[in-house]
């Protein structure tokens, strides 16, 4: 009951019939409690900056218990930063059109680089996203946004068909970093402040295939090892434990020793703290031109990187935490309601939750969710999924409820199941000791396949040409 209706409910109660209760004025509604996040009133003003750091493990940001990254940590300081983002697949295609299109790769289509020609050629052609899909920046352009794009190519190229709706898409490098992404997207800024835009700004700076800014003995002295951390060796290194897989269902393999796998993960640490500083110097750009407060600033990663932790050097040929647990934060204006959540979502949810502050209307039938009811203090328990087809390597898929993960292997059939809270680094596979919960979520996992119209069985022993373009 309202403050007004409660007194006037009392005084009735203790007013005699001879003496009538005083009228009481309507008053005047209470001021809302918290942040609202809501900017439609001011979406026209307004500009929305998408950061992705390529390839970054969310175990080495700040919030993950890293000491690498204090300009990101400082963002996400004023930020609504979440520590429980499960990316939908581990490698950079799938996953980044999953972000531009808020549905699945199952979904979306383009879960590899390359598809047999449909003209009926013998060779293969690269994939696009259908006309027919329609994509989160396409929407922002149709609603009065310009869209614009500085990004390292590769993966994130046009011609994939993010570029729909651009008016300028930066992409002609391949695994470019934001130390080249970066000059031009702040040149652009300076030169356009006073637009109405959407940017997004992209670098593959901690992706094995850029290079590191320091030579093995700069990094560790003391490493005696015959690794030199360059891209080709990293090439090298990575095709070599894919080359493993001889049969459907086989798990890359990587020789790499102890002491070599130290230095490798070294080198990481470098890039992402070479990423981390171009990210600071990106950061004091929109704060020199006035535009820090004037946008919505995303920071996300696409996917993680795996160091041997199971066998496997890279990303993209398992479904590990590793590889899918990645950072996401929003900072809202003036850093309104900046916290830490906790609550397991998706990168996927990144662009509805944008659409949702700003009053625009997203894209039909898509699988994300706007987060800002979570933020608003009501319960959302969203379906956590991943899948790679990597190359035609492996066909994987994952489903976790709760703290428990199942991963289903669909060529040979082979589940594993771990306990998140209890086994972070999934080292303990329980499938053979709680087959129940393996059951459950092995049906969770072909349940989502079947509503994606994706039949489990057709991957059951499949032998495949392997795509030799990463």
């Amino acid at each position: 009951m309202t403050r007004p209706a409660l007194a006037l409910a009392f005084c009735l109660a203790a007013c005699t019939t001879e003496e009538a209760a005083p009228p009481v004025a309507p008053a005047t509604p209470p001021a809302p409690v918290g942040p609202t996040f809501d900017y439609a009133a001011q979406a026209k003003d307004l500009n929305i900056i998408l950061i992705s750091m390529d390839a970054l493990r969310f175990d080495h940001t700040g919030l993950g218990g890293g000491t690498f990254t204090p300009n990101l940590d400082a963002l996400q300081k004023e930020s609504v930063a979440f520590t429980n983002v499960t990316s939908a697949a581990p490698w950079t295609v799938p996953s980044h059109i999953a972000i531009f299109t808020g549905r699945w790769p199952t979904r979306h289509g383009v879960v590899n680089k390359l598809v047999p020609d449909p003209a009926g050629g013998k060779e293969l052609v690269f994939d696009r996203l259908e006309d027919t899909i329609p994509t989160f920046p396409e929407g922002l352009v149709a609603a009065g946004w310009e869209a614009v794009a500085f990004t390292g190519g590769a993966g994130v190229s046009g011609k994939f068909g993010y570029n729909r709706g651009f008016t300028s898409y930066l992409d002609d490098r391949t695994f470019a970093g934001m130390d080249y992404s970066g000059p031009p997207a702040m040149e652009w800024l300076g030169a356009n402040k006073d637009k109405h835009f959407f940017m997004f700004f992209h670098g593959y700076d901690a992706h094995g295939q850029h290079p590191v800014g320091k030579t093995a003995k700069e990094l560790d002295p003391a490493y005696t090892g015959a690794l030199d951390g360059s891209i080709e060796e990293q090439a090298k290194l990575r095709e070599a434990g894919l080359a493993t897989i001889v049969k459907p269902g086989d798990p890359p393999h990587g020789d790499v020793s102890p002491e070599d796998t130290a230095f490798l993960l070294k080198v990481y640490q470098e890039k992402v703290r070479e990423a981390d500083a171009r990210l600071g110097a990106f950061v004091a750009r929109l704060r020199e031109l006035g535009l820090y407060d004037k946008s919505i600033l995303v920071l996300l990663a696409d996917h993680g990187e795996e160091f041997m932790e199971h066998d496997y050097l890279d990303h993209g040929a398992t479904l590990c935490e590793h590889q899918l647990h990645v950072p996401l934060s929003i900072r809202f204006p003036a850093g309104e309601g900046a916290r830490v959540v906790d609550t397991p979502v998706r990168t996927i949810d990144a662009f509805p939750t944008m659409f949702d502050a700003l009053g625009v209307t997203p894209p039909a039938d898509v699988d994300g969710k706007s987060l800002l009811p979570l933020l608003r203090g009501e319960k959302l328990d969203l379906p956590i999924h991943a899948e790679s087809d990597y190359r035609l390597f492996v066909h994987l898929r994952a489903s976790r409820v709760g703290d428990k993960k199942v991963i289903l292997d669909l060529e040979d059939g082979q589940k594993s199941l771990y306990d998140l809270a209890a086994d972070p680094g999934e080292r303990t596979d329980l499938s053979a000791t709680d087959p129940k919960t393996t059951y459950e979520l092995e049906q969770d996992v072909r349940g989502w396949m079947g509503s994606m119209k994706s039949d489990p069985a057709q991957f059951l022993g499949v032998q495949e040409e392997h795509i030799k373009l990463f």
